[in-house]
């Protein structure tokens, strides 16, 4: 699959879930928003090696 994170194009060959991206990445699941094919996916779905994949970071402030 191929993950676009900020300025990164990272390639991954297995199929693994959202979770375990984000734990590949370092990234926390609460802080990002992650987009598989155009639509937004939650943690527990599987991400299959032809995937094109994005993830967004989420912004809050006050």
């Amino acid at each position: 699959m191929r993950v676009r994170y900020n300025s990164e194009v990272l390639e991954f060959k297995e199929t693994m879930s959202v979770n375990k991206l984000l734990k590949k990445m370092a990234l926390n699941k609460g802080e990002v928003v992650v987009i598989r094919n155009g639509a937004i996916v939650t943690e527990d779905e599987t991400l299959n090696p032809d995937d094109e994949v994005r993830i967004i970071d989420t912004v809050s402030g006050g």
